[in-house]
């Protein structure tokens, strides 16, 4: 047996004090820690961007005028800019697509209606108050012209539009699936949320091949990384994808 004698401290669990060596080691080891989670923190906090730029002005009701278009999507061409926008996208209240009856009803007439805007830096909306949609003029030519961009391949998420410019943050990813699938089913318009070569979003307002509203055909692939080819077209300043949902391919 060594008769060799450890002076090393040694800390009992029961005494009062911790012994002087070790109280300064884990007073050191706490303040660094400390230290470097507020480093990260301040790190996590400046990289991280904001979830989206949209928003929903709950609560303001305002009164739009302009041309209302049934097709591909209901949408009203208004007669003067909000918020910098003229081409907006038109839903109804709660989880629901704007009205069919009343977009075919008012095609091509010039409108008076009631709703709440919605939108982002790219797109606009304007949630519609029910029966607030009033004639104010005669069917005329469409104000917007379509050009023809050709066959493109797009890769990016399938969202539903309404909730994605403002309704929710975030209104995209695996989170809002459920709530994108609800909306989609009530008759929001889809949209592809995707990236350009510069890193920018974009989006695209999907409907049929030939024009058609889609919804319940791109359920299964919301939330999810997909693949769509199809006709790229510009309606407006909008740009869409008219393409066949069954050729959808997952990522």
């Amino acid at each position: 047996m060594s008769d060799q004698k450890n002076d090393s401290p040694f800390f009992i669990g029961w005494e009062a004090k911790t012994p002087k060596p070790i109280g300064a080691f884990l007073k050191k080891t706490a303040l660094l820690l400390l230290v470097s989670s507020l480093v990260v923190a301040g790190i996590v906090t400046v990289l991280q961007s904001t979830v989206s730029t949209g928003r929903f002005d709950f609560g303001n009701v305002q009164e739009f005028t302009g041309v209302l278009i049934k097709s591909p999507v209901p949408m009203l061409v208004a007669d003067k800019e909000v918020e910098g926008e003229k081409i907006f996208y038109l839903v109804g209240p709660m989880k629901y697509g704007f009205p069919t009856d009343v977009a075919e009803k008012h095609h091509l007439q010039q409108v008076t209606l009631k709703g709440t805007f919605i939108g982002d830096a790219q797109e606009a909306m304007i949630e519609v108050v029910d029966g607030s949609v009033a004639s104010a003029g005669q069917a005329g030519a469409n104000p917007l012209q379509v050009s023809d961009l050709g066959e493109v391949t797009l890769a990016g998420e399938i969202v539903d539009s309404k909730c994605h410019l403002g309704v929710m943050n975030p209104g995209r990813l695996k989170p809002h699936r459920a709530c994108a699938i609800n909306c989609l089913s009530g008759g929001i318009p889809p949209i592809l949320v995707a990236q350009t070569a510069d890193g920018q979003i974009a989006h695209y307002l999907l409907v049929g091949k030939d024009g058609s509203a889609i919804h319940d055909d791109v359920l299964e692939y919301v939330a999810e990384p997909v693949e769509l080819t199809g006709a790229l077209k510009v309606i407006g300043n909008r740009k869409a994808l008219y393409f066949d949902p069954s050729t959808i391919k997952r990522l």
